[in-house]
């Protein structure tokens, strides 16, 4: 699923297009579902050879519809349009006449959709103006020598302000709590679900920042890379780092790093979590994703096997997962069509923790030699 945010930043032209070109990947990134198709590769769809420019809008068509539908299907509170405004807006999209509209709407007249045509033309007028007005304010923010900062620098200063906020200060039981059901799988494992709460947010970037090392400059690509193998919408943990004040970088992008001043995880702390995690003792071992509909299966394996479910059920769900012929099926078939199955659970135990992750990894490779789940039969893809 790609970060919202995205749909404002990217100019008119490209947001009706539906995609738009990552310079720091060098590929396309489809604005509606986030996937991506690198430039130079070549990609295939019904036995024809697409480069992946063209090969996006064929992803988009195909997913989407068109962006013409993804957008009208956004929430009031991204469009500003009610459920009537948008079934007319639909209906004029599919050229259907005034009197089949009213036919269609069962009530009303012709002369009532001629006024909410009328009313939707102002309302794009209104919407042109707005925007040049908010475009003159922040050419004047950013030029005013009283401020010294836009709008959006004034935005991110207040965004960090929780961070010193009396009223986030977090407790060590606060902050165990939240860690061990956030990331379930382990303290460097993945990160379920990134909540509403502001103060649980906090407590989830603290906790992230303590992946990246201090006095060091990454890429947005290598930034990228770490955020990515804890929650599939980098995009928008990236972008709170730097809100929150946790994370600086150059204007182009071009480099970031870790906030001087940010305090990283203790070695004290970590050896405390690493010993909660112990004593919870969820089930830990090896599973199977099956589609029941076409027999294809995933193979995996977890220290927590109710957390990895659950996270796959979310990133499901929400349209982030990254192995897009599991997205695919999953929208498909419908969720009802999968289930998870325990292959083989390895034993609780309170020496050796350390080497449970190397176990784990030598019983999932036994497993997918055992069941090779590729290609038509599986969604794991051959290292």
């Amino acid at each position: 699923m790609l970060d919202a945010e995205l749909l404002w930043k990217v100019p008119l032209e490209e947001l009706k297009l539906g995609y738009t070109f990552d310079k720091s990947t060098a590929a396309f990134v489809c604005l509606a579902c986030g996937s991506s198709f690198t430039k130079g590769v070549i990609y295939k769809e019904a036995e024809v050879y697409y480069e992946a420019e063209k090969f996006t809008t064929i992803h988009i068509t195909r997913e989407h519809g068109s962006m013409f539908e993804y957008l009208l299907g956004l929430g009031k509170r991204q469009t500003g349009l009610s459920d009537l405004q948008k079934n007319l807006l639909q209906l004029f999209y599919e050229g259907v006449n005034d009197n089949e509209i009213v036919d269609k709407l069962d009530g009303g007249s012709t002369s009532t959709i001629r006024n909410h045509r009328f009313a939707l033309r102002e309302k794009e007028k209104q919407a042109k103006l707005f925007l040049a007005i908010m475009d003159l304010l922040e050419q004047k923010t950013s030029s005013s020598p009283k401020s010294g900062r836009t709008m959006k620098q004034q935005t991110a200063a207040q965004r960090s302000a929780p961070i010193q906020d009396g009223r986030y200060a977090i407790t060590e039981q606060e902050y165990q709590e939240v860690i061990l059901n956030a990331f379930a799988e382990g303290l460097d494992g993945p990160l379920t679900s990134f909540p509403s709460k502001e103060k649980r947010r906090i407590i989830i970037l603290r906790h992230l920042i303590s992946r990246f090392k201090t006095n060091k400059r990454y890429t947005e690509k290598e930034i990228n890379s770490v955020l990515q193998e804890a929650y599939a919408d980098h995009v928008t943990l990236r972008r709170y780092m730097i809100e929150y004040g946790l994370m600086e970088r150059e204007p182009d992008g071009s480099a970031y790093w870790v906030k001087e001043g940010v305090k990283q995880m203790s070695k004290e702390k970590r050896k405390e979590l690493v010993l909660a995690y112990k004593e919870m003792k969820k089930p830990m071992g090896i599973y199977r994703l099956r589609n029941t509909a076409n027999g294809k299966i995933f193979i995996g394996s977890s220290l927590n096997l109710e957390g990895r479910w659950n996270r796959h059920q979310f990133e499901l769900n929400m349209n982030m997962e990254r192995i897009a012929d599991l997205q695919n099926d999953w929208k498909q078939f419908g969720e009802q069509q999968f289930v998870f199955e325990v292959l083989e659970q390895l034993e609780q135990r309170n020496e050796g923790y350390q080497d449970i992750p190397d176990e784990l990894e030598k019983l999932e490779a036994k497993w997918i030699e055992q069941l090779q789940p590729f290609g038509e039969a599986g969604y794991n893809m051959k290292k």
